[in-house]
């Protein structure tokens, strides 16, 4: 009966330990803001071509992605899988969330 007790406390306590780590973690590691330039609509310059942010957020585990540089404070990846010339840029948005840009040339539109 004694054994079953101490038993129950030593598993609350990994248990809760664990799940409170997780979420401090959580919380910490991956309270992204984004950026201002990004939520205002203006492009991300990388190899000499205008990027610019969609609304599609991608799902992509950290170990799939490869940091590529920095726009603006901004650090930007690939997935690991592409080659140059790329055709997608992401920013990250949250864990394992990650904004999608493509690349768009200037038309007479972005003038305005």
């Amino acid at each position: 009966m004694k054994f079953k007790g101490i038993l129950v406390l030593f598993l609350a306590i990994v248990l809760a330990g664990c799940a409170g780590s997780y979420a401090a973690r959580r919380n910490i590691d991956y309270a992204i803001k984004e950026a201002e330039w990004i939520k205002d609509g203006k492009p991300l310059i990388y190899d000499n071509k205008s990027w610019y942010a969609t609304e599609f957020i991608e799902n992509h585990l950290d170990n799939e992605m490869e940091y590529v540089g920095e726009f603006q404070n901004a650090p930007f990846y690939v997935e690991r899988r592409q080659i140059k010339p790329y055709n997608r840029i992401y920013t990250k948005f949250d864990y394992h969330k990650y904004r999608l840009f493509l690349e768009r040339k200037p038309t007479d539109y972005d003038k305005y």
